[in-house]
């Protein structure tokens, strides 16, 4: 007893656990973490338009196009970039960063030492390092390194001293390939290594620590504000998986970080960046400097400021992906780390467990909620949270910078909902089944009649006899009765009911049963004439369905009452006819293939938009007494071969008829054409049947199959048949 009252409440109480157990058990395989990746892209292109600008304290020195053109092809002599520092020096900049290598000597040597002369004049200069990717060298340059004395390895560059946490978690490398000894004795270095931290290759998170051996070094955004704010690096603290603390003029500046040393990067449009042309620069403060000339316009004022000198030319190497664009120049990872510690501007990742402590309280309470509503509300419901749930996730990152998770919350919800409804569906089928037996139970007074007249045929079994099969079915029934109140569904299925069987009744079959909204109906059953004439009677009694049906949809519309639209497939042949059942329950039936063609038959009017759909049998029996047409060849659900499937138009017998014998003979060459591989022809005469029947769904259709085949033509084997998917 009270297992019975809490069952209906198991699947709200417990799915909720075992769907979040498994998005932590999914979370493993990454795919999770893809997807996600992709929302936090879509997030940062959404926010694009309204980007704050960048801090005006950067400045990015581009080596782009123009200066290609003018200074030659890449890489420069390193003279160019021993003047522009000379250049720069005047113009008292707070600090000059270069994403770019001086780590192997070049010919001539002098540049080499016009490089490092250069680099001397500028308040400060930060220049490029790597992680040594050369295995065979390695350990030879680890042998060197271990005998110089730090002044002699690093030039004027040192080490973090305090750094709290696990170490093994830095990026970490055996060798550095530092700056040449001409730069390296007058600039600091920074490691420049940024590699991509997702499998689509975007560099989500910045590396601020870099471990050599046991030496943890800044990377290149973090020692060039080092610089700017005049940090030595035995006042940084860092404690891994919290923040590095750097003592700022402004006050203590905590920089979020991860248990690597990496800090996530808050990209913003590239264009709110103040930039200027490599080339630019230098003309401009050499005709100001040497020239005597008044600063020039084009140049923005670099006093006090932090530059950046990188390549952003897409036709040099230093590229890769990010967010907002596909090929973007890698130093803008640089300058948005920048940015994002010169403004505080970081991203910050929501708590995993408030947010799941937060879906299971939403899975919990909207499960219950929608449980007594109707279906189309328990989707409805759902698909509003996760709408509401993914605005929430955009304002929060656009308003806070804060990420919230949207891909497991969002998937896991509709999948958690989704079995609700599957589960509400399910129990409603199995309510509908036992509706449908109650209905089977009424006999048709034709049934009754026979077996008053012969008590005896109430037996089990039954005998073969040729029949002619009726299934209808009402389109959509179960969106109609999600919208009516019981009492007004059961008095309009009632008054179509009615009617149905008094078009049966009028050509003398037998109602089988009513299956649900559908109607299953026989003649030749009880008792039988020739099968020509069965047959007849059957399709008269589709006809006067549909006729039915249209005065009924008339009287409907007038009382502003819900249109019903139905399918009726009818098929001929010989079945097991008889008193099936158990002796404690029995029931007049018909058993056989055809009866399951029928009702296949039932469900092909759906796909091709018609109403009234017969089989070869039927129409071989009653060809000259209607106007039909063939709708295809068609291998219906649960058949293997093709059927030759006709659409019922007109009562050749009725004064007049809706449909012209000239369209229809028209339209069957067509598709003897088609069925006979004549692609182009069987298109000709579908297109002259649709422009004069607008909206003939057989004849679009064919016309899309035949431009289809023309592109592609079908295997030598076709003989045109098309599979229905479905019932």
């Amino acid at each position: 007893m009270m297992l019975s009252r809490f069952r209906p409440y198991l699947y709200i109480a417990i799915a909720p656990l075992t769907f979040l157990l498994l998005a932590y058990l999914v979370n493993f395989t990454g795919i999770l973490d893809r997807l996600e990746n992709l929302t936090i892209d879509f997030r940062f292109r959404e926010r694009a338009a309204s980007d704050q600008k960048a801090d005006p304290r950067l400045v990015l020195i581009k080596i782009d196009q123009k200066s290609l053109e003018e200074l030659g092809g890449w890489p420069w002599s390193r003279a160019v970039h021993g003047d522009l520092c000379s250049l720069l020096a005047a113009a008292n900049p707070a600090v000059v960063g270069w994403d770019i290598l001086f780590t192997e000597p070049r010919d001539p040597a002098a540049d080499d030492q016009h490089l490092g002369e250069g680099m001397a004049k500028p308040r400060a200069v930060v220049s490029g390092a790597m992680f040594d990717p050369d295995p065979k060298s390695i350990a030879a340059k680890k042998e060197v390194d271990d005998k110089l004395s730090p002044e002699e390895k690093w030039g004027k560059t040192r080490p973090l001293t305090h750094v709290e946490g696990d170490l093994s978690r830095i990026d970490s490398g055996e060798a550095g390939l530092y700056p040449i000894p001409e730069v390296r004795k007058n600039s600091l270095f920074a490691f420049v290594n940024s590699d991509p931290t997702s499998a689509d290759g975007i560099r989500r998170s910045v590396p601020l620590l870099f471990r050599v051996g046991k030496d943890i070094f800044p990377g290149l955004s973090l020692q060039i504000l080092c610089q700017y704010w005049n940090i030595s690096p035995d006042q940084i603290q860092v404690h891994l998986g919290r923040d590095i603390e750097l003592p700022t003029p402004e006050g203590i500046k905590s920089i979020p970080i991860d248990e690597s040393g990496s800090m996530l990067v808050n990209y913003r449009q590239q264009d709110g960046f103040v930039s200027v042309p490599y080339v630019k620069v230098a003309k401009g403060l050499y005709d100001c400097y040497a020239g005597g000339k008044p600063y020039p316009t084009d140049v923005p004022p670099l006093e006090d400021k932090i530059l950046v000198v990188g390549q952003t030319e897409p036709g040099l190497s230093d590229l890769g992906p990010n967010p907002l664009e596909s090929q973007a120049p890698l130093v803008l990872v640089h300058m948005n780390a920048l940015n994002n510690i010169l403004k505080d501007d970081y991203l910050h990742q929501a708590g995993t467990l408030p947010v799941a402590l937060i879906w299971l309280l939403a899975s919990w309470v909207t499960l219950l909620y929608v449980r007594e509503k109707s279906i189309l509300f328990s989707v409805f419901l759902p698909s509003v949270c996760v709408v509401l749930y993914l605005l929430a996730a955009q304002g929060l990152f656009d308003a806070r910078n804060l990420l919230l998770p949207v891909a497991w919350p969002v998937i896991f919800f509709i999948l958690l909902h989704s079995g609700s409804v599957l589960l509400r569906w399910l129990k409603e089928q199995q309510s509908r089944q036992q509706i449908k037996s109650v209905f089977s139970s009424y006999i048709a007074p034709a049934v009754m009649e026979r077996l008053l007249e012969h008590p005896g045929n109430i037996q089990l079994g039954g005998v073969s006899q040729p029949v002619t099969m009726l299934f209808s079915d009402i389109r959509g029934f179960t969106t109609l009765s999600e919208t009516m109140s019981d009492k007004e569904l059961v008095l309009q299925l009632n008054e179509y009911f009615e009617k149905m069987v008094d078009c049966v009744n009028r050509y003398r079959g037998t109602l089988h049963k009513y299956i649900g909204d559908a109607v299953m109906a026989a003649w030749g059953d009880v008792v039988p004439e020739t099968p020509a004439t069965d047959a007849a009677r059957a399709v008269r009694s589709a006809l006067a369905m549909r006729a039915e049906l249209i005065l009924l949809n008339k009287t409907w519309t007038e009382q502003k009452r819900p249109l019903f639209k139905i399918g009726i497939g009818l098929n001929h042949g010989t079945v097991t006819v008889g008193n099936i059942g158990a002796t404690q329950r029995r029931e007049f039936t018909l058993i056989g293939d055809p009866v399951n063609v029928a009702a296949r038959l039932e469900g092909v009017t759906k796909e091709y938009r018609t109403d009234i759909a017969i089989g070869e049998s039927v129409h071989a029996l009653v060809s000259s007494e209607f106007l039909m047409r063939t709708m295809g060849v068609i291998v219906v659900k649960g058949k293997t071969q093709g059927l030759r499937v006709y659409e019922v138009l007109d009562d050749l017998s009725a004064p007049v008829g809706s449909w012209p014998k000239e369209w229809v003979a028209k339209y069957e060459k067509a598709m003897d054409e088609y069925l006979g591989r004549k692609f182009s022809q069987a298109q000709r005469l579908f297109e002259e049947c649709l422009r004069e029947r607008p909206g003939d769904y057989c004849s679009g259709h064919y016309i899309e199959n035949c431009r289809a085949f023309l592109k592609n033509p079908p295997p030598a084997d076709w003989n045109g048949t098309e599979i229905m998917k479905t019932k």
